[in-house]
């Protein structure tokens, strides 16, 4: 079985609901009883690491499942130390609870049902009038006791649906910059490190707005947020698939190009430099042209990604003190 197809719900369709309602509950049991977040990429790993499990017959103990999930999962960085993903994480808990003890009363009420089934045939078998009085009471308590969960479990999905909602707003929020709607440096120092672990070669363009100091203290934070925008929808829209832009900080951005070298990184920022240079931003009848200078390079053979980052900073650098509005590249 393919266990990260199951963790994705891939397989629901072709015979597998059983095992993953199976899994999902071990999961589930496993992650409140020892105190763990429980977010939807932790569920997400914890499923894999116990579909595993089972696949390989390990024991299903807490510290045999410890060292499976070091193993998988060791290098994969969380968000769960953000104050908002652990008050997602507890109310996912709680509900996973509710719904764990839920599910639990439904295997148990469709039990009790097959039994007085049964024993109902014998009461009619037997004519026993009295019994089969009884076994009517006592299925139409669980009948309606069935209808209380289906509107527990009813309203706790819905509740789920909500979580998962804020939880996506939260995630989002953590990555991307919230004026201009890039990634954000936080996104960008783990990106260039997973890039920097593939091995795979990269190129990195650092981009500072021209004189946006003046720009603010001459038409306001306003403009200068606008600017900010209209920046980040160019290194946006003007940067092939799989290029990744960030804001690194104040009028700061990054580019971050895998598998590409120097050239590749000078054609990119003459491309946006020029994009920049000819946009013009409108705002109250006054027409604001602004610049931007960038600074690039490529990983070298045993470089670490801050070795790469002061470079293409350095190279930034000498753009701005050229003549600004250019793109410099150190090889």
């Amino acid at each position: 079985m393919n266990c990260k197809k199951l963790a994705l719900r891939h397989e629901l369709e072709t015979g597998y609901k059983e095992l993953v309602a199976q899994i999902a509950k071990t999961t589930l049991s496993f992650i409140s009883k020892n105190n763990i977040p429980l977010t939807p990429r932790n569920f997400e790993e914890w499923f894999y690491v116990i579909c595993k499990a089972k696949e390989e017959n390990h024991l299903l103990t807490p510290k045999n499942l410890k060292v499976l999930y070091e193993k998988y999962f060791k290098d994969i960085p969380v968000l769960e130390d953000i104050q908002e993903i652990r008050e997602i994480s507890f109310d996912l808990r709680h509900l996973a609870i509710g719904s764990e003890e839920a599910l639990d009363r439904f295997e148990h009420n469709l039990t009790s049902h097959d039994i007085y089934i049964q024993e109902s045939i014998q009461a009619i078998d037997q004519s026993d009038i009295q019994k089969m009085e009884s076994l009517k009471l006592k299925i139409k308590d669980l009948e309606e006791e069935n209808k209380k969960l289906r509107k527990f479990l009813e309203e706790n999905r819905r509740r789920l649906e909500f979580i998962e909602e804020k939880f996506n707003e939260q995630k989002k929020e953590a990555e991307h910059d919230s004026l201009t709607g890039l990634l954000n440096r936080r996104s960008f120092d783990k990106d260039i490190q997973k890039l920097h672990d593939s091995g795979l070669p990269y190129a990195l363009l650092m981009c500072d707005i021209d004189n946006f100091k003046h720009i603010n203290d001459t038409y306001g934070h306003l403009v200068g947020d606008q600017v900010l925008k209209e920046v980040g929808e160019i290194l946006t829209k003007y940067v092939r698939k799989g290029t990744r832009s960030y804001r690194y900080g104040g009028e700061e951005f990054v580019v971050l190009l895998p598998n590409a070298d120097e050239r590749a990184a000078k054609v990119v920022g003459e491309r946006l430099r020029e994009v920049i240079e000819n946009r013009d931003l409108h705002l109250n009848s006054v027409r604001i042209n602004f610049t931007a200078s960038f600074g690039g390079t490529g990983k070298k053979e045993g470089e670490e990604p801050q070795d790469v980052i002061k470079r293409a900073d350095k190279a930034l650098y000498e753009a701005k003190r050229s003549g600004k509005n250019r793109v410099v590249i150190y090889e």
